[in-house]
């Protein structure tokens, strides 16, 4: 718009830095509006990757450029687009963010309507870099009015930036704080009300808001605590007003929030993680230490392998059995085998330390005072190897050893099971600051990877990333056959957990024994004995392979009554030896077992699963020609799907040609 002498309603300030993969379709996003008399302002600031040109690409009179010689930062040129701006409102935008057709012409309508209001924002919903939407803010829906916002503020900020239209005439003094990096919009806004200016919002989504990882919302911010966050910015906007002289209510508002968040930063912060190391320091074998640290040593001065595994326990477990049959299939690489956590019965030691360099590390990994050291040994040890290669699963080490190594370094993580909640997986959300440099992820089931990609997507990891994600299912040593006996034996093998739900099956084996008395024989694997259920026979635990063979061949089928689950190995490992799987629809059991070879209940819910899992049973074994067929059908499937030549295979191209 240079040389003419309209001075446009609106000014878009648009600063841009380096944002040439978006800045294209943002400015369309812009120059498209139905609302047209506005201007854009774009502050280019300082950019190398082209960004610059695509401004100059466009011929339309409304785009005013300015630009940098050198980056001057996001606050200092947002100071000076507002000084530079001619229109009565100011209506901020990101260059990598995307306008609703009608947000200009709404906000504008909205603030003509309203001129006690300085600041109005839009909700907002967000989108990954492919331009997929992902969903929505919940602390933007969750404050839609005045009131809601002005209540929200002192605890955090609850508007998007990109998203507000501003009075020009309202700005007066305020500007943008040096001070407030990162946090310079949720000052301002808390200055704004402080001096009883109001702000309000559109329940209209009227802006895509991008979420990469050079985005403020992808990544700028995940190196600080975010409670750290809210207490330095609460107390920068404290600070200067009261240095200026200025108190309202709202301040009060702010000091109360500053107060609860000190409060949980404390205690889940420092006190908790204080008096956790302090009772390691206190409790952990001051000789346990040295060992551990003269076994690293030895291995530091003698280990010549290029694969290291980290893995928690040598318990008993499905999850050690596949670890160990990992190590089996690369044992003439070396391997390095680290064990992080505290193992209790030590099951898998002979079998891990049979085919790889065994060391176990709990104390040093979990010590306050060698933990870090110890990490940066491990990383030592994958440095100076030209095809190092780290292989996990289960273990938190291995994203606290991914800033140590160096990037030639090849990565792997293998997923168990994986189950995708909105609300949760708070663990695995944190590590996705790392998912660009693991190279692979590892899934045993379909199901874990498909809930697995939806906190991806949830998340803004772009599609493109997913090819990552590898299925390799496990598999079993050795088959049975279909063996039928005079009373059926029903079997249960797992843990005593939550998750596995023992009581539930315990509870069908209580109906069972009302309904048919003496009719099957019950038996558990895994748990010791829960009394009320002399019916029973609890074996424990059990490490013997043999042994856990003989127990298969001596049933006819095997209850799974899971809440969770990925495609466990005890399911396998039935088929394996012909018995009849009866399960919950968990993890990949509904979409890899037909009808024709398990009985499967419609639901996980408890009530459900008693009452189909007992009709289901009464009924098949009522049918003998049935319960053969299936039974010899599931083990057929076990043959062709579970056997161990082609899960060796997979991992050892996995493992070894990678790295070639």
């Amino acid at each position: 718009m240079s040389g003419s002498e309209h001075i446009p309603r609106v000014t878009v300030l648009l600063p841009v830095y380096n944002a040439a993969p978006f800045l294209r379709a943002t400015l369309d996003s812009i120059l498209h509006q139905r609302f047209s008399d506005f201007e854009i302002l774009a502050m280019d600031d300082g950019s190398t990757d082209g960004s610059l040109a695509i401004l100059s690409s466009y011929t339309d009179p409304r785009l005013r450029v300015v630009a940098h010689e050198r980056n001057k930062g996001l606050i200092a040129t947002l100071n000076e687009g507002i000084e530079a701006a001619r229109g009565t409102y100011i209506a901020r935008m990101d260059a990598d963010d995307l306008m609703h057709p009608d947000r200009l012409a709404q906000q504008v309508a909205h603030l003509d309507a309203h001129p006690e209001l300085v600041v109005l924002a839009t909700c907002v919903e967000t989108i990954n870099s492919d331009g997929e939407v992902t969903g929505k803010w919940d602390v933007d829906q969750a404050t839609l009015d005045e009131q809601a916002i002005r209540a929200m503020m002192p605890r955090t900020n609850c508007i998007a930036h990109p998203s507000v239209m501003i009075r020009r005439s309202a700005l007066a003094d305020l500007r943008y704080s040096p001070a407030q990096k990162g946090a310079e919009d949720w000052d301002l806004w808390l200055r704004m009300l402080s001096r009883g200016l109001r702000i309000a919002k559109l329940p209209d989504m009227l802006l895509q808001y991008r979420v990469h990882s050079g985005s403020i919302m992808g990544g700028a911010k995940k190196d600080r605590p975010y409670e750290l966050r809210l207490l330095n910015t609460r107390w920068r906007f404290l600070w200067r007003e009261w240095s200026n002289g200025r108190f309202s209510r709202l301040q009060s508002a702010v000091i109360n929030a500053q107060a609860r968040t000190l409060a949980r930063y404390v205690k889940n912060e420092l006190l908790l993680p204080f008096l956790r190391d302090l009772k390691r320091l206190l409790t952990y074998s001051h000789g346990r230490i040295v060992n551990e640290a003269w076994a690293l040593t030895k291995v530091e001065n003698e280990w010549r392998g290029h694969l290291m595994f980290v893995f928690p326990y040598l318990n008993t477990g499905g999850a050690e059995q596949v670890h160990a049959d990992i190590l089996a299939t690369v044992a003439d690489q070396r391997p390095l085998v680290v064990i992080t956590g505290r193992s209790t019965d030590h099951a898998f030691r002979e079998n891990f330390a049979k085919h790889a360099c065994l060391l176990e590390l709990h104390h040093l990994l979990n010590h306050p005072l060698w933990r870090k050291r110890t990490l940066k040994r491990l990383a030592a040890l994958l440095n100076q190897r030209p095809a190092a290669q780290l292989f996990a699963s289960n273990a938190s080490q291995f994203f606290e050893l991914l800033p140590l190594i160096n990037e030639h370094v090849r990565t792997t993580y293998l997923v168990h099971a994986f189950l995708y909640q909105p609300n949760g997986n708070q663990q695995h959300k944190y590590w996705l600051r790392y998912f660009a440099r693991v190279n692979a992820y590892v899934f045993i089931s379909s199901h874990s990877r498909e809930q697995y990609e939806r906190l991806l997507f949830a998340n803004n990891i772009p599609r493109s990333q997913y090819g990552k994600l590898l299925l390799l299912t496990n598999a079993v040593h050795r088959f049975g056959e279909v063996r039928l006996h005079q009373r059926p034996g029903v079997l249960f093998v797992g843990r005593h957990s939550p998750e596995k739900r023992l009581l539930l099956f315990l509870a069908l084996t209580d109906h069972l024994e009302r309904t048919a008395p003496g009719r099957f024989r019950f038996t558990v694997v895994g748990a010791d004995h829960v009394q009320g259920h002399a019916h029973v026979d609890f074996r424990g635990k059990i490490n013997d392979p043999d042994a856990i063979a003989a127990i298969y061949s001596d049933h006819d089928m095997l209850v799974l009554t899971s809440e969770r689950e990925g495609f466990p190995m005890v399911i396998m490992e039935a088929m394996a030896h012909g018995l009849l799987v009866v399960s919950t629809p968990v993890g990949d059991v509904p979409a890899r077992l037909s009808n024709d070879l398990a009985l499967i209940t419609t639901s996980a819910q408890e009530e459900v699963v008693l009452t189909e899992m007992e009709h289901g049973i009464l009924s098949i074994v009522a049918d003998r020609d049935r319960f053969i067929r299936m039974r010899q059908a599931s083990l057929t499937e076990a043959q062709k799907e579970f056997g161990i030549d082609r899960f060796r295979a997979a991992y050892r191209a996995l493992l070894t040609d990678s790295a070639s």
